[in-house]
């Protein structure tokens, strides 16, 4: 994308405003104020561009140097003068200057870069160029107005404008990352972007041209995209790229105006992470001038970076001896204020290379994992060498790759493990994260009957009886909770009981671990079978527990999330849902990747259940290609059937690559880019199986009728395209009806109500059943039961009323960008205009009478208003004023 269009696209205010400016008649200043990097230069060249302009006459530069000396910034353009100090002969020798170097009729334009350096006597020089000689002059600065500075002085002057540049929004961040990449990027790449870079424009450029450089970005070539269905949509597999030289470059370029003493200040950060003012201060360390002029934010009582990019900059463009002086000083100032080191600071410690005592890198490592920041929990765990020398370090290093997706360096790094631990207590949760692990890989029923058999055999030998029996009864939970989640996540079966979960969540010395496994596989049975409420009912207070166990939330909150989103959406409570979601989109960066995968998915399914199938399409193909990168939730091979079942609905072939279902399972797990598991793993999972089998692809045992919920929601798609004595004569209708009585929420029983109208002849009925459903946004069912309802009208004769109704859902379907479906799309053939009819509409909507009419198309008055008649009846209208809201074109319908 050209800068000139980029510039429009992401800062269109600021540019209509600055190019206003210019093209005004006489004198003219603008302050345009800004962190560095915010794109002021790339504005200023863009309205100079389109305002023809053209190039400035002059460009001046302060400088730290500069700003003490009098007229300093002006001394380029002094050289003739033997002082600079009287500002008659500074003002005559630039007036000179300017009238040399334009002719006197064209905009004299001067820009001053690092305004915020200008000394007194040069702001005082150029607001006498703005009053007397026709001259603009565009100050570009960094930081805020302060009255008693120079800027702020020229700020007060009537000829002068203030202009502030932000941070860009995330969508601002879109279209300048597209720009550089010239693809597009799915939500939670775009999100990832806009919290490494801060919404810096020359740091989002530099992180999408870093990205494209060094092979980054991922797609799935297996989606279908040659048919216009959606655009490839593209991810950022590794959230922080390598620092590369454009990187440092424009690291120096915004460093370049800070003292060294500044610069000190923003590699403390950098390295130890948000510090407070007086470690600062202690430390001997400005920050005063870094918080005006945009580089520091302060975040609670701490100052910090405003970018993880820029952290990783200013740490690459320091010496390894500027690092460990500067650790030196910081240790001693820390000590001096009686400062407790966090896991940031702790971290920085092991890399320069100091000791650092086992516990208290243990547990920082545990309350970074508490905060859901693995990736620093896992970095302490390593530079630290727990797993070496401690047994609790090793439990929480195979955790931290569990939670990230890591399966395959967890089951290795468990196996040594177990080989060498002696304590029950660690040994016996080093093997619930074995089988935990094992079920992420693969189900293999021999390997995990050895792992169960190995755990129960290592507890002999050991003379102390409390925690031999501590030992096996985790063992007993374990292999228990096992068998309950093989049974519901493969399609060995049989599925169990409710009533034996239950009893077995009953249990209050269940370990926690086990215990929210258990809640997740009920979950998903009282799910399954359609009662949404009782699943939801399990999990909203699960997600609340795990805040107090840090341990089973870094493995199962995702998980717990994606199920009441999932809940929520098949209830039909819709606004509650895309709250519930939103809670968790733009995450910080330690979640983002870990999350979106989910969001996307439950995002395309919101889209579906509402019908708005093209909307879906895009969702499911960002949701397919984010959890080939990070699939800590099993979802992968649920989103691909979502994809294929939307392909089937907008009647599309599925690519052979994306064919599932038990014929295509093989032993092999397809590893993504940074080891995790790709969609073999997870396509036993029940949804999975659930839609496979609505696909024509069932488990061995298996058909749709095992799982109702999903059975409905197919039943109710294929019921849609048939008429009412199809449905009459065929089994759906009555099935429909019965699956959606018993099962619980608004959907469900809309559903059920839908089923019992198409059997009646009458339409009030239905237009009634419309209106509930409207309320609750159950649009699918809103044009379902109007264009039902309209049949029955025009078969009694009511021509204008079934017209009402057909315009009404075809305005929905407008507004909501809906896939009517076919049978529904001939309904509403019933109201579009013939060619002379729209042709007529098109005059009388200009004023034209009957007559006039006639008149113009050469026909009789009698055959317009025949035209007209059926136009009204069509449209379900009766005024002639509500033409203009009207179908204005041969077979439309107004949409």
């Amino acid at each position: 994308m050209k800068q000139h269009q980029l510039i429009t696209k992401t800062r269109p205010t600021e540019y209509n405003r600055l190019l206003q400016i210019l093209q005004r008649p006489g004198p003219a200043g603008v302050l345009l104020l800004g962190e560095q990097g915010v794109g002021k230069t790339s504005l200023v060249e863009a309205v100079l561009a389109s305002s023809g302009a053209g190039e400035p006459v002059m460009t001046l530069y302060g400088t730290p140097s500069l700003s003490t000396v009098a007229h300093g910034a002006l001394s380029p353009y002094l050289g003739a003068l033997e002082s600079i100090d009287e500002p008659v002969s500074v003002l005559r020798e630039l007036n000179r200057s300017l009238l040399s170097s334009r002719g006197q009729l064209e905009p004299h334009i001067v820009v001053v870069e690092d305004a915020q350096f200008l000394d007194p006597q040069s702001c005082f020089i150029l607001s006498l160029l703005v009053e007397n000689a026709e001259v603009k002059v565009l100050a570009l600065g960094s930081g805020s107005l302060e009255a008693d500075s120079p800027l702020g002085a020229l700020a007060e002057l009537g000829s002068f404008t203030t202009m502030a540049l932000q941070r860009l929004d995330r969508k601002g961040v879109r279209a300048v990352a597209e720009g550089v990449i010239g693809r597009k990027l799915a939500e939670g790449t775009v999100s990832l972007i806009d919290v490494v870079t801060g919404g810096n424009p020359s740091f989002v450029e530099a992180y999408a041209a870093s990205c494209l450089e060094q092979g980054t970005l991922f797609h799935d070539d297996r989606l279908l995209q040659s048919h216009g269905l959606h655009e490839p949509v593209w991810i950022v597999a590794r959230a922080l790229p390598e620092i590369d030289t454009p990187m440092l470059t424009l690291g120096r370029e915004i460093t370049r105006t800070l003292s060294v003493q500044e610069q000190q200040s923003l590699l403390l950060l950098a390295l130890a992470g948000p510090q407070p003012p007086e470690v600062l201060e202690q430390c001997g360390l400005p920050y005063q001038r870094l918080l005006k002029i945009g580089e520091l934010m302060q975040q609670g009582p701490a100052m910090v970076l405003k970018s993880k990019l820029m952290q990783r900059i200013v740490r690459a463009l320091a010496t390894e001896h500027d690092i460990a002086q500067l650790h030196d000083l910081w240790v001693t100032a820390a000590v001096s204020l009686g400062k407790e080191p966090n896991a940031r600071e702790v971290l920085w410690s092991l890399e320069t290379g100091k000791q650092v005592p086992m516990k208290l890198v243990l547990d920082l490592a545990e309350q970074a994992a508490r905060e859901l920041n693995f990736g620093l929990a896992l970095r302490l765990c390593v530079l630290g060498k727990l797993a070496r020398h401690h047994g609790q370090g090793a439990l929480l290093e195979a955790r931290m790759l569990l939670s990230m997706g890591r399966h395959h360096a967890a089951r290795a790094l468990l196996l040594r493990l177990i080989d060498q631990l002696t304590d029950l207590a660690l040994l016996g949760q080093a093997y619930a994260y074995l089988l935990e692990v094992t079920t992420n890989i693969g189900t293999d029923g021999v390997e995990l009957g050895r792992i169960l058999d190995d755990w129960k055999h290592r507890a002999l030998g050991h003379a102390d009886a409390e925690e031999v029996a501590s030992f096996l009864a985790l063992h007993s939970a374990g292999a228990r909770v096992l068998d309950f989640w093989l049974r519901v996540n493969t399609a060995r079966g049989p599925l169990p009981s409710v009533s034996e979960l239950q009893e077995f969540l009953e249990d209050r010395l269940l370990p926690a671990q086990v215990r929210f496994i258990g809640m997740m596989v009920l979950s998903d049975l009282h799910t399954s079978a359609g009662r949404c409420q009782q699943a939801l009912d399990l999990m909203e207070p699960a997600l609340q527990d795990l805040k107090e166990y840090p341990a089973p939330q870094s493995m199962y909150e995702v998980r717990v999330f994606f199920r009441i989103g999932w809940n929520l959406l098949f209830l039909g409570q819709y606004e509650r849902a895309a709250a519930f979601i939103d809670s968790y989109r733009h995450a910080r960066l330690r979640s983002i990747q870990y999350y979106q995968g989910a969001i996307s998915l439950l995002d395309g399914v919101s889209h579906l259940l509402q019908g708005r199938v093209q909307l879906a399409m895009a969702k499911m193909a960002e949701a397919v290609t984010e959890l080939q990168i990070a699939d800590t939730t099993q979802l992968l091979a649920l989103a691909s059937n979502l994809y294929r079942l939307l392909l089937a609905r907008l009647g599309f072939p599925v690519p052979e690559a994306l064919v599932t279902g038990p014929e295509s399972f093989s032993s092999s797990g397809t590893i993504s880019l940074n080891g995790q598991l790709g969609e073999e793993s997870s396509k036993q999972r029940i949804f999975a199986r659930a839609f496979a089998a609505g696909l024509g692809h069932p488990y061995p045992g298996e058909s749709l009728e095992c799982f109702p919920l999903v059975e409905r929601e197919f039943l109710f798609s294929m019921t849609r395209q048939l008429g009412d004595q199809e449905l009459a004569e065929s089994q759906m209708g009555e099935r429909l009806r019965a699956l959606a009585a018993g099962q619980q929420g608004s959907r469900a029983a809309f559903l059920a109500r839908l089923m019992d109208l198409r059997g009646s002849e009458l339409g009030e009925p239905l237009e009634q059943l419309a209106q509930d459903a409207l309320a609750k946004k159950e649009y699918l069912v809103v044009i379902e039961a109007w264009a039902r309802a309209a049949e029955r009208y025009a078969q009694s004769g009511d021509q204008r009323r079934c017209g009402a109704l057909l315009r009404r859902a075809a305005q929905l379907i407008d507004q909501q960008g809906m896939d009517p479906g076919k049978y529904i799309a001939r309904v509403l053939a019933l109201t579009e205009l013939t060619a002379r009819e729209a042709e007529i509409v098109g005059l009388a909507r200009q004023g034209l009478n009957n007559a006039q009419i006639a008149r113009t198309l050469t026909v009789s008055q009698r055959t317009v208003e025949g035209h007209l008649y059926r136009v009204f009846s069509k449209l379900g209208i009766t005024e002639r004023a509500e033409l203009d809201h009207a179908g204005l074109e041969a077979g439309t319908t107004g949409r």
